[in-house]
């Protein structure tokens, strides 16, 4: 069975869902964007997880990587994952930071790995909120974004997985409805 699509406008974190989407960093902190709405949102419980969760792997996240957390004191959710799309790793030099529409591909597979072990493990049954990555700070074409959102979540999938993917302004919103209807 495909994915099933929705789209929304607004606050992601308002929503109803197993799992929602933290575009973050390869550190992964708490910052702006997306990330500040979860700290807003979540509290400082969800900064101690992602703390914890980043020591117990006792290495540094590469741009595409997930890591799951709670939702700290989030009720709407249950887990965050979060998205290295971001590059803060020492070294990297300002060009370097920005995420590419590969990374963000490549993020994509990762949260569907995992979607799909939740699935196996825990329950067949998925709701995922997700945000468009790498388009703020991360400098990406949100039309190139959604695009590839749109090729990678029509693939048939063994779970009952429903995607709502938000658009923060009437604008956003608008091109992702419009390029998700193109073709029907």
């Amino acid at each position: 069975m495909p994915y099933s699509i929705v789209t929304k406008q607004g606050n992601l974190l308002n929503k109803e869902a197993d799992f929602i989407v933290n575009a973050s960093n390869t550190k992964p902190m708490l910052g702006s964007g997306v990330s500040m709405v979860f700290k807003r949102h979540c509290g400082i419980k969800l900064q101690e997880d992602m703390n914890s969760v980043l020591n117990s792997i006792d290495n540094d996240l590469v741009q595409g990587d997930v890591v799951t957390t709670s939702s700290g004191a989030a009720k709407n959710f249950k887990y965050s994952l979060h998205v290295a799309v971001m590059n803060y790793n020492k070294g990297v030099k300002y060009n370097e930071k920005n995420p590419t529409i590969n990374i963000i591909e490549k993020a994509l597979r990762n949260v569907e790995n995992y979607l799909l072990w939740y699935a196996k493990n825990k329950s067949n049954t998925i709701k995922l909120v997700l945000p468009l990555m790498g388009c703020g700070v991360g400098g990406l074409d949100k039309s190139d974004v959604i695009h590839l959102y749109k090729n990678f979540f029509h693939w048939n999938i063994d779970i009952d997985c429903e995607v709502v993917i938000y658009g923060y302004s009437f604008e956003d919103y608008n091109q992702i409805t419009k390029i998700f209807l193109e073709g029907k």
